[in-house]
């Protein structure tokens, strides 16, 4: 434990919102963990609960110049009686400052209050110094306060290895070959602190003709939330070439890690926007500038001859009881087949196949099978556990994640990976004259598997639907009918003339999620908007029960699909019609063919003089009343 010293402040501190911290206040300082790898501070008498009317603590923590702090709550129970803690117990965090001091200009970065589970545990300064302050008000309450631990960092550990840009803020230049860059990390800035307000960043990454850029974001940490990234006001925006004009072909908001995105070229640039009130940690990612290869991004070896123009990969089989490795890289064939072992003659037992599918830019491969035989025994196993079987693997938050096992004679469905890289993997147990195996068509799109409007280059999946191109059709989620990719988001735009509206009806709906299809459910969700450039006022649905039919309120509408990490579903299918408006309180008057005006039948003018004295009656009454 580190030695705190107890002081008496020498100098005046001014907080924001008028309460002064003066020279009445009482300082803990650390500057050394005594060779220690961690120290601890604790909050006044813990564990036994703090005294009422604490007004003034500082906790004040001073790094050398090269370094930065880190402080992590380990027990926090600090009252709690409204829901932004400003006004009763609390602790502000201080995580920016330039000086060991806090003055008017110094707006806090965190106030805390509650149980462990509500407050951020770890905290991180931009700088050398880092301080709270922590105050009770004269509500004498059961609550012990806190204990943590603090350690100081190197600031050369969370370096951007590119080349700053002279004369920007927050711009990078990443150059392939150029000494030890041609791999490395990069941060948000003040990583890993939160990041500033109202910021744009940049990060060019130029590569050689021969090469592309690997990315991976292995820790993105935004506003928290479940918003779609569309009208997100922190993001993180990747385009398949020089400048922000290229096509986006990855796009990061809220929280979520590892996330893999390859160029299909030399070059990228990514952009980092924050316009938020309530930043967050921000992100790291590594970057590597790769030759063009089929065994790009994976540490496996390739049983694939170095040069085949065949686009069919029907294997021989092996020896029995050995593992074999077929990979399919889009640089080579955008589409092709693959089946198991002597296909279409049967397989033999004990042999392991895998088959890895590489893509790049926008691509996603996509799997259609046409045969699927596999011995299965008498006896029914619908986990398909201990028989034939072929698993389909993507990745997900950096580990190799299931899809689903298939067996027996069930042809599997429609399959597409959610980012650049997709596995299968054959296994065969028992022997047998009579299974075929399986065969399949395999083709790398970059439309998700939507064949319908103009695909819009500034989002990865978004398409837009135009009354005067075509006034109706049909849209569905990626992949329909098969399994939608998870951690995918698509929108589709609607765009009507002045007084049309668009009409929309699903055929079809299997949404992963219960109401209110959020989060916290773990949903996926289809959602409906009206509004072109904010994110309010919207609709959400999910489940299998079909939305009733929608009307626009104007010539805009917008739908857009996300589905999280952990479940699938066959997504939807539905019609769009746009159709002219009419107004109902906009009355015109009709004349016949000669000119005179239209007459009503005697039925129908009884009817609107019933309706007028009925009006009048009313506004006399209310009158009266």
């Amino acid at each position: 434990m580190a030695l705190a010293t107890l002081l008496m402040c020498l100098q005046s501190f001014f907080i924001v919102g008028s309460r002064a911290i003066n020279a009445g206040c009482r300082c803990v300082e650390f500057d050394t963990t005594y060779g220690k790898d961690y120290g601890v501070f604790t909050s006044p008498n813990w564990p036994i609960p703090y005294d009422e009317n604490i007004n003034c603590l500082l906790y004040t923590f001073i790094g050398k110049e090269d370094e930065l702090i880190e402080i992590t709550f380990d027990e926090f129970d600090v009252q709690k009686s409204n829901i932004e803690c400003r006004y009763v117990d609390y602790v502000k965090l201080f995580l920016h400052l330039t000086e060991p001091a806090v003055n008017e200009f110094n707006q806090e970065n965190f106030i805390l209050c509650g149980k462990l589970s509500d407050v951020e545990t770890t905290h991180y300064s931009a700088g050398q110094y880092l301080m709270f302050e922590f105050h009770s008000d004269w509500r004498r309450g059961n609550n012990t306060g806190f204990r943590g631990t603090f350690r100081f960092l190197s600031k050369n550990l969370f370096q951007t290895d590119g080349e700053p840009l002279h004369g920007s803020e927050c711009e990078y230049q990443f150059l392939s070959g150029n000494g030890s860059h041609g791999n490395g990390r990069f941060y948000s800035p003040l990583y890993p602190s939160i990041y500033p307000k109202n910021i744009v960043c940049a990060y060019h990454f130029i590569g050689v003709h021969s090469e592309r850029v690997h990315l991976v974001f292995e820790y993105v940490r935004l506003q928290s939330g479940d918003l779609s990234c569309l009208f997100n006001a922190d993001k993180i925006v990747v385009h398949d070439g020089k400048d922000r004009h290229s096509t986006v072909i990855g796009e990061m908001c809220n929280k979520i890690s590892f996330i893999e995105v390859v160029s299909s070229g030399p070059d990228l640039y990514v952009e980092f926007i924050s316009s938020s009130h309530f930043p967050g940690q921000g992100f790291r990612a590594t970057y590597e500038f790769e030759k063009k290869s089929r065994n790009q991004g994976l540490n496996i070896p390739s049983t694939e001859p170095e040069k085949s123009d065949s686009t069919t990969s029907t294997l021989t089989t092996q020896n029995p009881g050995q593992d074999y490795h077929k990979w399919i890289s889009s640089d080579v064939s955008r589409n092709g087949t693959i089946s198991s072992p002597n296909y279409p003659k049967p397989y033999t037992s004990n042999v392991h196949y895998s088959y890895t599918f590489s893509s790049r830019g926008k691509e996603r491969v996509q799997i259609i099978f046409t045969e699927f035989d596999l011995f299965m025994p008498f006896t029914i196993n619908r986990k398909c556990e201990d028989v034939d079987n072929l698993v389909a693997f993507i990745n997900i938050n950096g580990e190799k994640r299931r899809i689903d096992r298939f067996c027996g004679r069930t042809i599997p469905p429609q399959l597409m990976a959610n980012g650049p890289s997709m596995t299968l993997e054959f296994q065969s147990l028992e022997s047998t004259t009579s299974a075929r195996g399986f065969h399949a068509i395999y083709r790398f799109v970059t439309n998700f598997g939507i064949n319908v409007g103009s695909q819009d280059n500034q989002s990865v999946c978004g398409y837009v639907f135009n009354s005067w191109e075509r006034s109706n059709g049909s849209f569905t989620s990626p992949n329909y009918p098969g399994l939608y990719p998870r951690d995918s988001e698509c929108h589709f735009f609607f765009y009507g003339r002045d007084t049309e509206r668009v009409h929309i009806t699903f055929a079809y709906f299997d949404v992963e999620g219960v109401t209110p299809c959020t989060m916290d459910t773990a949903s996926d969700y289809v959602e409906f908007s009206n509004f072109r450039k904010v994110d309010m006022g919207v609709h959400r649905h999910c489940g299998i029960q079909k939305p009733k039919k929608i009307q626009s309120d104007g010539n805009f509408f917008r739908v857009t699909f996300k589905s999280n990490n952990r479940f699938d579903g066959t997504g939807f299918e539905a019609f769009y019609h746009f159709r002219n408006h009419v107004d109902p309180f906009t009355v015109k008057r009709v004349r016949g063919s000669a000119g005179a005006p239209l007459k009503c039948s005697s039925r129908i003018q009884h009817i609107i003089t019933f309706l007028f004295i009925t009006e009048v009656l009313c506004v006399i009454l209310h009158r009266v009343l």
